[in-house]
C-alpha cells in the first residue's frame, strides 16, 4: 500500500473514533434527561430572570425539545465552532475555552519535559541493561524496573516530595513558583502567568532570571514523578528488544569483522532496537496527560490536571465535559501521528 493511502485511510480512522467519543460524551451529558448539557452551557454568574432567560435561549438552541438525534448535530455544530460551555471552579470560573488557554500550556509544559526524561533515563539504562545481561547492573536495573511499574504516581510522587521537599529541603513541591516571590510580578495573576501562561517562558520574555530559576525548580518534581511513573515500561521494551537484536547475524557479524564494541551497540543494535519502543514511547507520552490529572493535584500545579480535579470535585459538568474531549483528541492524534511515522520507519505494516 502507497503511503499516502495508509495516512488516508488512518485518517479517516480517526475522525470516526472522534466522532465515537463526541457520542459518548453526548450521551453523558443527557443521562437523566437535558440537566446536565444546560449545566455545561449556563452562565454560572447568571440568575434570577437573567438566569431563567438564558435557560430558554439554550433549550432553542441545542433544540432540546426534538428527538435527541437533532439535539446531538446541534450540540456537534457548536462543539465545532468553539463553544463549548461554562467552567465553575474554585481556580477559574468562565468560558471554558479560555479556561483552557490558561491551563493547558502548563500542562503541555509539564509533558515535555517529562518525556525527555523518560528519554534520558529509559534509554540508557534499558540499553546497558541488555547489554550487561544477568550482571549486578542488569539485576538492579530489572528491580528498579519492576518496582516503579508496581507503583501507583502518587506513590512516587510522595516518596519524591519527603527525601527532595521535606528531609533534604532542596526542592519546591507546590505550585509554579515561590508565593512570596510571585507577589512582586506584574505580569503573574491568580496563579496564571502572561502572555504564554507557561511561567518559564514568560518569565525569559521579560528577563527575570530569578523567577526563571525558581519556576524551573518547582518543574522537577512533578515531571520526574510524572517521567518514573512510565519509564519502566520503557526499559523493559527496549531491554527485550536490545537482547533479541543482539542475536541477529548481522550483530554477530559486525563482531566478528572487529568492530568496536561501541559502534555495535550503539549504531546497529540500539538503532533497530528502538523501533518498536518509538511506538511505546508516543503513546507513554499521549497517556501523560492522563497522568497528570493526579501528579498536579499533588502538587497544586495550575495545569489543565489541575482543574479537571477542581472540576470533578465541583460537579463542574463544563470542565469534566470539556477534559474528557481533549484527553480523547490528544490520545487520538497521539495515535495518529505514530502509525503514520512507523509506516515511514517500517514500510511492512502499511501491508
Amino acid at each position: 500500500m502507497k503511503l499516502w493511502l495508509f495516512i488516508l485511510k488512518r485518517v479517516i480512522y480517526a475522525i470516526v473514533t472522534l466522532i465515537g467519543l463526541t457520542f459518548i460524551v453526548f450521551a453523558l451529558l443527557h443521562v437523566g434527561g437535558n440537566n446536565l448539557l444546560l449545566s455545561a452551557y449556563l452562565n454560572p454568574r447568571l440568575t434570577g430572570p437573567a438566569k431563567e432567560e438564558m435557560i430558554k435561549e439554550l433549550i432553542q438552541r441545542f433544540h432540546l425539545n426534538d428527538p435527541i438525534y437533532v439535539q446531538y448535530f446541534y450540540w456537534l455544530k457548536a462543539l465545532l465552532g468553539g463553544n463549548l460551555g461554562y467552567t465553575n471552579t474554585p481556580i477559574y470560573s468562565g468560558p471554558v475555552t479560555t479556561a483552557i488557554a490558561l491551563f493547558l500550556p502548563n500542562t503541555v509544559m509539564l509533558t515535555i519535559i517529562a518525556s525527555i526524561l523518560i528519554w534520558i533515563i529509559g534509554i540508557p539504562l534499558g540499553v546497558y541493561s541488555a547489554v550487561k545481561r544477568d550482571s549486578v547492573l542488569d539485576h538492579s536495573v530489572r528491580v528498579l524496573s519492576f518496582t516503579l511499574y508496581s507503583m501507583p504516581p502518587y506513590l512516587i510522587a510522595f516518596i519524591l516530595i519527603i527525601i527532595f521537599g521535606v528531609d533534604l529541603k532542596i526542592l519546591p513541591f507546590s505550585g509554579t513558583v515561590n508565593p512570596i516571590l510571585a507577589s512582586n510580578i506584574p505580569w503573574y495573576k491568580d496563579g496564571i502567568s502572561y502572555p504564554t501562561h507557561i511561567i518559564l517562558i514568560d518569565a525569559l520574555i521579560h528577563g527575570d532570571l530569578p523567577v526563571f530559576w525558581d519556576a524551573l525548580l518547582h518543574t522537577i518534581l512533578p515531571s520526574l514523578t510524572l517521567a518514573l511513573s512510565v519509564v519502566a515500561g520503557i526499559m523493559r521494551i527496549l531491554r527485550s528488544s536490545m537482547l533479541e537484536v543482539l542475536e541477529q547475524d548481522y550483530v554477530k557479524l559486525a563482531r566478528a569483522k572487529g568492530v568496536p564494541e561501541r559502534v555495535v551497540i550503539n549504531l546497529h543494535a540500539r538503532r533497530n532496537a528502538l523501533i518498536p519502543v518509538l511506538t511505546l514511547y508516543g503513546y507513554t507520552v499521549a497517556s501523560l496527560l492522563g497522568g497528570v490529572v493526579v501528579i498536579e493535584s499533588i502538587f497544586n500545579y495550575p495545569g489543565i490536571g489541575y482543574w479537571t480535579t477542581q472540576a470533578i470535585l465541583v460537579d463542574d459538568v463544563g470542565g469534566i465535559m470539556a477534559a474528557t474531549l481533549i484527553f480523547g483528541i490528544v490520545f487520538v492524534a497521539a495515535s495518529l501521528i505514530l502509525d503514520i511515522i512507523y509506516a515511514i520507519i517500517d514500510p511492512r505494516i502499511r501491508y
